[in-house]
């Protein structure tokens, strides 16, 4: 065969899978009470009672209808995953080291998720193990702008709810984001507004911020958590939340620009010996943990 006629043919093909690629990318698939793992692309919607073996990427928009139950396996049947860097706090943390990334699943999301449940139909991101503990798996992590989570519940993760880049009209919102490791709402890469949430059980904090862009944090009740909002840096309005049972309330460091207002504190007691656990690891409420 001719070099010319050879490429021919791969033209041919090449021109076959951009063609099938950019079908795929548009095209909207339904899952519903059944296992997942891997790559997807194009859009999705979920129903019923989806189990999720290894890390899930979606490259496109996910949408999960009202009732909606998805549990996490305690493991990754795709082994992959990064290490989190030490920042001072997470030194000697399991969880942020590779070997619990490539055997623990997470969800991530290039486009949109559009999570909406009703207070009669939630929707439930959950641990899939008879005895769920904290970390059972990682994270729900999307960057597409407008993005709703409204009437979800988060629980048994790493770091609870995700959003990553600017999101300036998405919105978590009348949600709970439960028993964390490290945040139950991870937003120090987006601008993401915060509205009407009930966060609790964090070892970190209950929200951490980081981005500019003016982010609303408003009306959230926080409850037993090392930190109830941390602004490391960026500009946001945190105003009107109920912090409680917390070993500190609205922390804004020194290169934060957020304005605090109206918000309530009460801390946990003094004398409080509250831990959060991960195998021998501990973050104690009043202290950080050994580095």
């Amino acid at each position: 065969m001719s070099s010319k006629k050879i490429f021919y043919i791969l033209g041919i093909i090449v021109i076959i899978i951009i063609v099938f690629t950019i079908y795929k990318y548009f095209s909207t698939t339904q899952k519903s009470n059944t296992r997942l793992s891997g790559w997807f692309i194009g859009n999705q919607i979920w129903s019923g009672d989806i189990y999720i073996t290894g890390d899930i990427e979606i490259l496109g928009n996910l949408t999960v209808l009202p009732g909606t139950t998805v549990k996490f396996s305690v493991g990754d049947d795709r082994r992959r995953g990064d290490e989190v860097p030490a920042d001072g706090f997470n030194d000697k943390d399991p969880t942020r080291l590779k070997s619990y990334t490539t055997t623990h699943s997470s969800l991530f999301v290039m486009g949109k998720l559009v999570s909406k449940g009703t207070k009669v139909q939630p929707i439930i991101f959950t641990s899939a193990a008879q005895k769920p503990n904290l970390a059972d798996w990682e994270a729900i992590i999307f960057q597409g702008d407008g993005s709703i989570i409204d009437n979800v519940i988060v629980e048994y993760t790493r770091n609870g709810l995700n959003p990553i880049g600017k999101q300036p009209n998405s919105i978590i919102q009348n949600t709970i984001s439960r028993h964390s490791m490290w945040g139950a709402i991870s937003a120090a890469n987006s601008n993401i507004k915060i509205i009407n949430n009930y966060l609790s059980d964090a070892g970190h904090e209950g929200i951490d911020l980081k981005s500019n862009g003016s982010q609303e944090v408003a009306g959230n009740t926080i409850d037993d958590c090392h930190t109830g909002i941390a602004s490391m840096a960026g500009t946001q309005l945190i105003k009107n939340n109920i912090i409680t049972n917390c070993g500190d309330g609205v922390y804004i460091d020194s290169k934060s620009n957020a304005i605090s207002t109206n918000n309530t504190f009460v801390p946990a007691l003094a004398e409080s010996q509250r831990v959060w656990r991960y195998g021998s690891y501990e973050i104690p409420i009043f202290d950080v943990p050994e580095i």
